[in-house]
């Protein structure tokens, strides 16, 4: 490859990923979790949603897909996952980050840096990419597949993930190179983030809605059919496939015998032809593209700003309404933020309701769903049904409850900024509940209001309904309190970029913490509801109203640790 020094190679990558691994550990800290560390943490991380998808696709297997249906629905998922969560992240690891002008001063190749920091960022994304695969595993070991055609589905998806995110960097290239929008940081993410916004919402939409037909019901096999022929579609194949060239020959790849050799080494090929194509491209490019922004207007935000809207700023208002705004905008107009710390809320529950209707379809022995709806509406908060509406809602919030970790990230999102509020009179209980009540606001949100649509379609009755929304928002909002707080005592806040704060190689140790807090938060409300159960009293609806109590009691408590203990802490944080 022109310009590109396998030397160089190896000493830029090893340089970049020691430099993140030091920004991972917050100011003042050298070492890191390493770049192992990394990898793992964030296989682990989405390690649930590939074993609800690997369940999702074993029924969709059962029921008769193809493995030409399940690799399109693969790939289909893949594009989106890399357009809401890896282009920004490539343009920022890519064109944005710190170091650019670092190396724009050394004697390497565009090529070489180009391919140092793809690979950098492709370690990420491909951990991430990995948990799509287990869909296709799964309608390979519901249709008792043999071994070669394992080990075809593998190798395509592989080269669909390097395709893919090749592919990303090619359309960023250009964009950055000669489009003036890339020239203002704080335009582009205010562009970015509205369009990754919108179609973000739309998979959620279309992946809720495209589960229901008729009266048959919820239905994942129409979703999985409604996908499918999205991807068929004429435009959207072009598109598809210039994402993602392998896709092209899927047909040919599970047409069986030795079509199927040809069909990998084609896939081969193409991904070789796109990888070719960025070298040349970032031969000729990158430099000219990184060269104008490094120090420039596009390295950092330069907003500016009337008098009118000063005066409107600092107008009289609280500090809570204050750091409030400015956590919902940071949220909302930041891509990387959004990102990892707003679509995850989101499109967690999306893709585990996918998953569990895949697990409850293809029986006909099951219910139907105006079965469901009937018993639903006879349900009251006494007895075994109580219990029953109360472990599934438990169960509902101790999901959602995994991702409380982003929740520790809100400090760390101010990064140095955070040291100009040591300068002021600030009250730091008004900064962390701010925190805390805007990623509830923008993260829990959507969920809470979806969850209480699926209330109202099962017909609950009302009393019920408000007690099983309660018991779930109570639960969600205790654990993210507590993880907030959790957070504010090690907040990382030396990252250079955005993506090195979304990206950190601690993310296992949070997850595995929030796991614990959801424990211990629900087990206490959890064993109130059904000790009299198991004694074989009969309290009427007086355990789930303990329940209730009990996480009320947790969350006033956890408030307020978080308006004393925890703000002087906060306090004593130096740079």
């Amino acid at each position: 490859m022109a310009g590109f020094d396998w030397a160089q190679f190896r000493a830029l990558f090893g340089a970049i990923r020691k430099g993140e691994e030091r920004a991972d550990n917050g100011m003042g800290k050298s070492g890191g979790t390493g770049g192992t560390s990394r990898i793992v943490s964030l296989v682990f991380s989405f390690g649930m949603i590939a074993a609800m998808l690997l369940v999702g696709g074993l029924k969709l297997g059962q029921m008769g897909a193809s493995m030409l249906t399940a690799f399109e629905l693969s790939v289909v998922t893949l594009v989106a996952i890399s357009l809401t969560m890896g282009f920004y992240t490539a343009v920022s690891s890519l064109f944005f980050s710190g170091d650019i002008a670092f190396y724009l001063a050394l004697p390497v190749g565009g090529t070489t840096i180009v391919w140092a920091k793809l690979a950098n960022y492709m370690a990420g994304m491909m951990a991430v990419d990995l948990a799509v695969l287990p869909f296709s595993l799964g309608v390979l070991a519901g249709r008792g597949e043999g071994p070669l055609t394992w080990v075809v589905v593998v190798l395509a998806f592989l080269l669909c993930c390097v395709a893919v995110n090749v592919a990303l960097v090619l359309v960023a290239l250009p964009i950055v190179r000669f489009s003036k929008l890339v020239a203002d940081k704080d335009r582009f993410a205010r562009v970015f983030g509205l369009v990754s916004t919108v179609f973000a919402l739309a998979i959620v939409l279309v992946t809720t809605m495209g589960a229901y037909d008729g009266a048959d019901g919820i239905d994942a096999a129409t979703a999985a059919s409604m996908v499918g022929g999205i991807a068929s579609a004429p435009v959207a194949r072009v598109a598809f496939c210039l994402l993602c060239p392998p896709l092209a020959l899927g047909g040919l790849t599970f047409g069986g015998g030795s079509a199927s050799l040809l069909g990998v080494l084609g896939m081969a090929a193409l991904t070789a032809c796109y990888v070719v194509l960025l070298s040349v491209l970032s031969g000729r490019w990158y430099f000219d593209a990184v060269r104008g922004m490094a120090g420039g207007p596009a390295t950092s935000s330069h907003g500016r700003y009337e008098a009118a809207e000063l005066a409107q700023a600092v107008g009289s208002r609280s500090q809570f309404k204050a750091f409030f705004s400015v956590g919902v905008a940071q949220l909302v107009r930041v891509p990387a933020f959004f990102n990892q710390f707003v679509l995850t809320m989101w499109l967690f529950p999306a893709i585990m309701a996918f998953s569990g209707m895949t697990g409850a379809v293809g029986s006909s022995e099951g219910a139907s769903f105006d079965e469901i709806c009937a018993l639903a509406a006879t349900m009251t908060l006494d007895g075994t049904s109580g219990f029953v509406l109360l472990f599934v809602t438990a169960l509902l919030a101790f999901f959602c409850c995994l991702l409380s970790f982003t929740f520790m990230r809100s400090v760390s999102m101010d990064g140095r900024d955070f040291f100009l509020f040591r300068t002021m009179p600030c009250d730091f209980g008004s900064y962390l509940m701010a925190k805390f009540a805007a990623l509830t606001l923008v993260g829990r949100g959507p969920v809470m209001v979806l969850l209480l649509v699926a209330f109202l379609v099962l017909g609950l009755p009302p009393v019920t309904l408000l007690a099983m929304l309660a018991f779930f928002v109570l639960a969600t909002a205790t654990c993210d309190l507590l993880a907030l707080i959790i957070g504010a005592h090690k907040p990382n806040l030396g990252w250079a970029s955005e993506s090195e704060l979304s990206s950190s190689g601690e993310a296992l140790v949070l997850l595995l913490l929030s796991l614990v807090l959801s424990l211990l938060v629900m087990a206490l409300p959890l064993a109130c509801a059904i000790v009299p159960l198991v004694v074989g009293l009969d309290a009427g609806a007086l355990p789930v109203l303990g329940a209730l109590v009990l996480l009320v009691i947790e969350f006033l408590a956890i408030r307020a640790y978080a308006c004393g203990p925890a703000t002087r802490w906060l306090a004593t944080i130096e740079p």
